[in-house]
């Protein structure tokens, strides 16, 4: 409240135009900037300041001009008080707010937002289809509606709002049913967790589909370390003591995660891995041999644009730029694009939806598992020329569930835990983490239980064919015939 006589004479009020062509009315007085709401007719939008400035005189104003706030100029208030949060949280808080709450809420005043319209547009994002004819996933809608939540919940803290019209209702509504397990028809895991042998299977189709063999490395190697996408994207190898990846001949190969690479605004960079969970990662001896390969016969250079000499993605790390899994073209992988035109169709034997339809994954019958017909030709379609198509593997399978059957394969083995949050790169709790370390024991432990998962899944795949189409694989194959045969004997 401000007292009579704050000011000299009376203040003059002067006009403002918004974003949508509302007009409200800014004016000083004692030192200070106040204003209106935004108006439709500029006449009430002058009322408006006239009223509020004889309020100030007469010593009776009080603020309300936090309900008449339009919900865009509080988000960009709102936006810059975030602190401390990963860029790629930033990057999608931008896109939530700009193709969905701004999208359907632009122009409103936070005072006029109702709970009943926001549950209805929560519900009609899953109804809405992308600009990949696909439909928002549900997960979509809740994270626009989680967000909504928390701008208008700081809209509160701040005094804008007495109440916030976005939270969700509490408790059940409609029919109850007894306390306990849901049905089983309704359960469903928060991730796939695949065996070992459908992890060597899944791989080798992304490399028949890629038509190169460092897909089926890249894919492997996923599985069977657990790695984040960004780290796997990250992977960089070099015969030298400042390499990341250090391949002994005698005791473990291990590789370094200190980076991750991440796409922000279209620009890829290296930045430390998620939640600064830097660690060394030991390699079986099977997945060291492999990676050997992949320096070997990896791409010269990334195809990012040069900075001070350097690819621009290297960032802040001053090493030389030698990336293990590339593009074709030697650009880096996209995980969307990846997971649609590889891992998707690898697991389910068919392609994404597009209009409507799913396209299965055309293929010959020999040699197995098929080798993909992508086109037809002038006279036949893919289907007519395909002896048939690939069965379901995994069922729905995304790249981060590699990192949740990688930390099942290690509880099913019994390994220490410590050793378990340690090559995830998480913290143990409590004083576990003071007590607890890693043994080198345990690191050998480790590995055997890797290489071991791999053998026996290299041979289970030797049972359903002796060759494959990947080269990479087929030798593995005839190795592992021929020591099968030789222990035989």
């Amino acid at each position: 409240m401000t007292g009579r006589g704050a000011v000299k004479g009376r203040p003059r009020p002067w006009a403002e135009t918004g974003r949508q062509g509302k007009t409200r009315y800014v004016w000083r007085f004692a030192s200070q900037k106040y204003r209106t709401g935004f108006y439709d007719d500029p006449e009430e939008a002058r009322a408006d300041a006239t009223a509020q400035i004889t309020a100030q005189i007469e010593g009776k104003w009080r603020d309300r001009s936090g309900p008449r706030t339009l919900l865009e100029d509080w988000i960009d208030a709102w936006a810059k008080l975030l602190d401390d949060i990963e860029p790629t949280t930033v990057a999608y808080y931008r896109y939530l707010a700009e193709f969905h709450i701004l999208a359907k809420f632009q122009g409103r005043e936070l005072g006029c937002l109702t709970f009943e319209e926001i549950e209805a547009w929560e519900r009609s994002i899953p109804k809405t289809i992308n600009s990949q004819g696909r439909p928002y996933a549900v997960s979509v809608a809740s994270s626009a509606r989680s967000l909504l939540i928390t701008i208008l919940s700081d809209a509160v803290h701040a005094g804008k709002l007495d109440r916030n019209p976005a939270e969700r209702r509490k408790g059940r509504r409609g029919r109850k049913r007894a306390k306990g397990r849901a049905p089983a028809r309704t359960l469903k895991p928060a991730a796939n967790v695949i065996t070992p042998v459908q992890a060597l299977c899944l791989a080798e189709r992304c490399a028949l589909l890629s038509c190169k063999d460092v897909d089926f490395v890249m894919n492997v190697f996923a599985a069977w370390t657990g790695v984040r996408w960004g780290e796997l994207l990250a992977v960089e190898g070099w015969d030298g003591e400042e390499s990341p990846l250090q391949l002994v001949e005698d005791g473990i190969s291990t590789y370094a995660v200190d980076w991750q690479l991440r796409e922000i605004g279209g620009v890829v960079a290296k930045s430390a891995p998620k939640d600064g969970s830097y660690r060394v990662l030991d390699l079986p001896p099977f997945l060291a041999r492999l990676l050997r390969w992949a320096v070997d016969n990896r791409q010269p250079a990334c195809h990012c644009p040069l900075s001070g000499g350097r690819p621009s993605c290297k960032g802040e790390d001053p090493t030389p730029a030698a990336y293990l899994f590339l593009g074709p073209s030697g650009g880096h992988l996209r995980r969307s694009n990846y997971a649609d035109r590889y891992i998707t169709p690898s697991a389910e034997g068919l392609y994404p939806a597009r209009n409507g339809t799913r396209r299965p994954v055309y293929v010959t019958a020999e040699p197995w598992p098929g080798i993909p017909i992508r086109h037809g030709n002038r006279k036949h379609s893919a289907a007519d020329l395909a002896d048939g198509t690939w069965p379901n593997l995994t069922d729905k399978f995304k790249p981060h569930d590699d990192r949740h059957t990688h930390a099942t394969w290690l509880d099913a083995a019994n390994l220490n835990k410590v050793l378990q949050m340690d090559r995830r790169g998480h913290a143990m709790a409590g004083m576990d983490a003071i007590y607890n370390h890693v043994t080198p024991e345990m690191r050998q432990q480790l590995c055997d239980v890797l290489e071991h998962l791999w053998n026996g899944a290299l041979t289970q795949r030797l049972a359903l064919s002796p060759t494959s189409a990947v080269p990479l694989l087929n030798d593995l194959l005839q190795g592992r015939q021929n020591h099968d045969g030789t222990s035989a004997a």
